[in-house]
This record gives structure tokens, C-alpha cells and sequence, in this order.
């Protein structure tokens, strides 16, 4: 979706933080005139609490104890410990500060544990920067890229490890006439830590903590203006119920139902604590049917649903979020997720 910015001399909308900010609350709230006194927090970092796997988005945006997936990393690495094969994996969605899309790949190596990588691109869509007579004279393309690079390992038997390192950019290019408009480029560092243990024969209560989004401020123009990570202190579980097989059939062969419950903090920051809730039944990984329910900030706080098909190497999740008590246009953004594992 295009928008339109006013000259850097009409609005005062000049600087390349200023310009995410805006394309970011001109979703949120009606057209108009954004004054400096109502810019949020954490603006060149945000896109860092979107959701990220339409697995997770379809049971509630519930994965810190999730397990066996790729897209763990973006939630708890410690969930990476179990991945039994090499993945290559695909997420997008339609959101309403702009479209994402992540590339990872995970590899799994007998006696040391699962290394592998991801790169995230949020893209917020072109603005034309206009004059004073509402002529175009140059493009404005606000985006954030990650570059995730993450290691897991199970400890013990029932406890595993995991950690990321990132790299986080903001970056806005202009094309035209930028005489009066600093494009910017703003870049920093944060690490995700995190672990998850097993409780009870066979593991079926999974408990995960980790602390996300650990770094450095993220400075665009100056270090006066420089944001602070949404870092935050994540707490979840997951219960695996096995249901009755039929007659005749291995327990291995029947239905089973996944309930989870996460709730998260900021962590150093004033804050309100989050909370979610979400469940998975279905037979085996061939057919998944999610639901959940996410009470959190930040716009996406509303009920979820999500379905997961999987045959052989190849694996496709879709989720649909359905937003409450917000004013954004993008009522129900879409997540899709590709997986081939070997």
C-alpha cells in the first residue's frame, strides 16, 4: 500500500526514524498530522514483537516451550535442541505495519548440537515524499532486516539450551529529489537466550524460559534519539495429550492434543506482562487443526486460528489472527509457513 509523506519543510517529518514511526501510526490511527509527543517507544526495533511461524500464530502466538521446528529460534532457540532433520524454511505474513518474510535453515549434527541461521525482512511499503504543491518528488522505502544466526543443544536428558545472535538493521532509502531528507541507516546487536526442560514419563509437560532481545540500543540519527530493544523475559508450557486409540491400534497411531500457555514481561522497562493461550489436535504431524487467543499489546490481540498439513519431506502451516479492540486497518493478517526437511 503506497502512502504519501509531506515535505520535510512543511511537516517536519525529516528524519529516517521519524518516517518508520509515522508509516508504522498512520496504520493505527486515522490520517493526520503526527506531533512529536506521539512516538512510541522502541520505534526502530518494533518489528522485532511480531510474530514470526504461522504454527506458533495459529495456537495463540504460544512457542516458548514449542519443540522440533525451525521457527522455534524466533521464539525460544532452546526449542531448536530436537529438530531430528535438516530444514529449510519459508514465513511470511501480511501485517499491518507492512509484509515479512523470513529464510531460515537449521541443521542438526549427532554430538553437537543444531547450528543454523535466518534472515528476516520487514518491509513497510514506499512512501512518495511530496512538496508543498502535493507534486511527487521522491520515494521513501522505510525498511528492518535481521540476520539471526543460532546454536541449540539438549544438556541432559530432559534439558536443553539455546542462543542467538543477531544482527538488527533499520535502514530508509530515498529516491528523487532527498535533498532535505537524511535517509538513514541504523544498525546493533542482540543475543536470545533461552532453555526448556521435560517433566514426567515420556516428557509430556515441556517447560520453556527464555530472555529475548538482549543488545544495544538501535541509533538511527544520534544516540539521544537511539531506541531501546523490546527486550523480555518469556515464560511457557506445553501439555501433550494422548487420546484414546482405536481398537486395535498402537498409542503412537492415535490422535493427540497439545495445550500451551506462555506469559511475558519486559524485561528492565516498564511494561505490561503478556499473556497467551493456544491448542494443537490432530493425528500425528499429517493433519494439525490450531486455535488460541493472545492477550497482548502492540495491535495484535485477538483469537487465532491455524491449520498444519504435512506428507513426507514437505510441511505447510497457514494461521489467521483476528484482531479486538484495535483501530488497524489489517484486521486479520495472514501467515503462511513452508517447510522441507531431510
Amino acid at each position: 500500500m503506497r502512502r504519501r509523506a509531506s515535505d520535510g519543510r512543511s511537516d517536519g517529518l525529516t528524519a529516517g526514524r521519524t518516517v518508520a514511526v509515522a508509516l508504522l501510526l498512520l496504520t493505527v490511527r486515522p490520517s493526520g498530522r503526527l506531533a512529536a509527543q506521539e512516538l512510541p517507544l522502541n520505534a526502530g526495533a518494533l518489528f522485532l514483537v511480531f510474530p514470526v511461524g504461522a504454527q506458533a500464530v495459529g495456537m495463540g502466538q504460544t512457542a516458548i516451550a514449542a519443540s522440533g521446528r525451525g521457527d522455534a529460534a524466533f521464539w525460544n532457540p532452546a526449542g531448536l535442541a530436537t529438530l531430528s532433520d535438516d530444514e529449510f524454511a519459508l514465513h511470511t505474513a501480511t501485517l499491518v505495519a507492512g509484509r515479512s518474510n523470513v529464510l531460515g535453515a537449521y541443521f542438526p549434527s549427532r554430538g553437537i548440537g543444531v547450528i543454523g541461521g535466518a534472515v528476516y525482512l520487514v518491509d513497510y511499503g514506499d512512501l512518495d515524499r511530496t512538496d508543498i504543491n502535493g507534486n511527487t518528488i521522491a520515494r521513501i522505502a522505510p525498511r528492518n532486516f535481521e540476520f539471526l544466526a543460532s546454536y541449540a543443544t539438549n544438556l541432559t536428558g530432559s534439558f536443553a539450551f539455546g542462543i542467538n545472535y543477531k544482527l538488527v538493521q533499520f535502514r530508509v532509502d530515498c529516491s528523487g529529489d532527498c535533498r532535505d531528507f537524511p535517509a538513514g541507516t541504523g544498525a546493533t546487536h542482540a543475543l536470545d537466550v533461552g532453555g526448556q526442560f521435560s517433566v514426567g514419563p515420556g516428557g509430556p509437560l515441556r517447560i520453556g524460559v527464555a530472555v529475548r532481545n538482549i543488545g544495544f540500543r538501535l541509533q538511527v540519527q544520534n544516540q539521544a534519539q537511539a531506541d531501546a530493544l523490546p527486550t523480555r523475559l518469556a515464560v511457557g508450557a506445553l501439555y501433550e495429550v494422548r487420546l484414546r486409540p482405536a481398537t486395535g491400534r498402537a498409542l503412537d497411531q492415535a490422535f493427540d492434543l497439545k495445550l500451551a500457555a506462555d506469559v511475558d514481561s519486559p524485561w528492565g522497562q516498564a511494561g505490561q506482562s503478556e499473556t497467551r493461550v493456544g491448542l494443537d489436535i490432530g493425528y500425528q504431524r499429517l493433519v494439525r487443526v490450531r486455535a488460541g487467543y493472545a492477550f497482548v499489546q502492540d495491535g495484535l490481540s485477538g483469537p487465532s486460528v491455524g491449520l498444519g498439513l504435512e506428507s513426507g519431506s514437505l510441511g505447510v502451516d497457514l494461521a489467521r489472527a483476528f484482531l479486538t479492540g484495535s483501530d488497524l486497518q489489517v484486521e486479520s493478517p495472514t501467515f503462511f509457513s513452508f517447510r522441507v526437511s531431510f
